[in-house]
């Protein structure tokens, strides 16, 4: 299994027949960054080769393999935001359970 967040590298390995495993988020200086889990019986291969400038492939196969990458990567973050927004709002509710109503007296 290779792990990466290099976007290119994992469109790479997914045209090689690897498999996308996971889509994990780190945060960098306020940043958050996708790193792909992509796994298969050529990825280590197809690694090396990329790295060494000796790999070919087919940009429109890459383009799809990046384009669907990054819509995974987003509904990732967009998961993660939503998943905090939620619980922000539990708290701010979990704050009014001691509150009393206001009443206007007219």
């Amino acid at each position: 299994m290779i792990e990466t967040d290099d976007l290119f590298l994992a469109g790479l390995l997914l045209t090689r027949g690897g498999d996308l495993l996971a889509v994990r988020l780190r945060g960098t200086n306020g940043r958050r960054v996708a790193v792909f889990a992509i796994d298969g019986p050529e990825v280590a291969l197809a690694e090396r080769e990329y790295f060494a400038g000796r790999t070919s492939v087919d940009l429109r196969l890459l383009k799809l393999e990046v384009r669907r990458l990054k819509d995974r990567a987003f509904d990732a973050m967009r998961a993660e935001e939503e998943e905090s927004h939620a619980g922000e709002q539990r708290g701010h509710r979990a704050d009014q359970s001691g509150e009393r109503a206001f009443s206007r007296r007219r």
